[in-house]
């Protein structure tokens, strides 16, 4: 096969870092289309890209204008069901941001519909491409610290997502928009599904939301049991002023590993006066910049071969029944049994 024809759907901060790679980044790849409901967003990103005239209000618009062989949505969670029904009616393959969507029942949907039309559907946990977290997961296939006991995982973001985003209804939450990834990550490294999710919830930085969004928490701790004894826990702190921090600490019966640093590599000054100052990370972006490139070029990679990506529909599902399970454990107070 020759480039993937790709049309970005979403030109906000997500939307952006996969548009700028697949223009410029990924090999095989050929960004032809944007599209955008913000006619501002959509013709500062035609500029930026240099893709003057092949920016549009909606996928239709960009179908009857250009060619399309996959898309990449970055846009609200509400929107992803949608999109990707369409995205496969139209024979297109898809890469979809986290969350898959806001229910199990919609994440069923979008699985059928693309194994229906024989397209690639790709979850965007870019963890799973990350350097420290790839290596951590072939250390623990390996067997070099015995069986998984517990994984704890945590995403720490510097800043409120979109106030869409801050609406259980909307969005399904901090869980959801900041912690997908660690829902997802300690499925991955313990290689278990979530049983039981037990949920603390508090809206600790950003009281005031509470007026208008009774419902809202900022500051989470999740403890879950998976289905082969491990223990997983997941905490999340948006707004985190410190800067943007994404680790997970597994312990096993023979040792322990750690994925991912706070920390940019980078000289350390340690003085009297100020103590140890080293780079941290303030930007997701940064953080995971080499993630992003190696998941899109894998996803590239299953579209051109037709293999099936090595994170997909199922695992977005998993991820999005443990954060409806995990929502309905903080809002009732209790531990609460997840959908499989």
């Amino acid at each position: 096969m020759a480039n993937v024809k790709v049309c970005a759907i979403g030109t906000g901060r997500a939307g952006m870092v996969h548009a700028r790679n697949f223009r410029w980044h990924v090999p095989h790849a050929e960004l032809v289309a944007l599209v955008d409901v913000n006619a501002e967003g959509v013709a500062a990103a035609e500029v930026e890209l240099g893709l003057e005239g092949r920016g549009f209000k909606d996928l239709s618009a960009a179908l009857a204008a250009t060619e399309i062989d996959a898309v990449v949505i970055t846009t609200p969670t509400f929107t992803h069901a949608a999109l990707v029904r369409e995205a496969a009616a139209h024979g297109l393959h898809v890469l979809c941001e986290k969350p898959m969507a806001l229910s199990v029942a919609e994440c069923d949907q979008m699985i059928a519909d693309c194994e229906r039309a024989n397209v690639t559907l790709q979850l965007a946990f870019m963890r799973r491409f990350d350097p420290p977290f790839v290596q951590a997961k072939a250390q623990l296939d390996a067997g070099d610290i015995g069986d998984v006991l517990m994984v704890r995982s945590l995403t720490r973001g510097p800043g409120l997502p979109p106030a869409w985003a801050n609406d259980l209804k909307t969005s399904n939450g901090m869980l959801a928009e900041v912690n997908s990834h660690d829902f997802d990550a300690v499925r991955w490294l313990t290689g278990a599904e979530y049983e039981e999710v037990h949920v603390r919830a508090a809206a600790r930085k950003r009281p005031d939301l509470r007026a208008t969004l009774p419902d809202f928490y900022d500051v989470a701790i999740v403890s879950a049991v998976m289905s082969n004894g491990a223990f997983g826990i997941i905490d999340g702190v948006c707004p985190a002023d410190y800067g943007y921090d994404a680790r997970a600490e597994i312990v096993g019966s023979a040792g322990l590993l750690f994925a991912g640093d706070i920390e940019r590599p980078g000289a350390q000054r340690v003085t009297r006066e100020g103590g140890a100052v080293g780079p941290h990370f303030t930007s997701w972006r940064d953080r995971f910049a080499e993630a992003y490139r190696a998941e899109e070029a894998h996803f590239i990679e299953s579209v051109r071969s037709g293999a099936a990506p090595s994170v997909g529909g199922r695992d977005g599902r998993a991820a999005v029944a443990a954060v409806v399970a995990a929502n309905r454990s903080y809002l009732e107070g209790r531990a609460v049994a997840v959908d499989g």
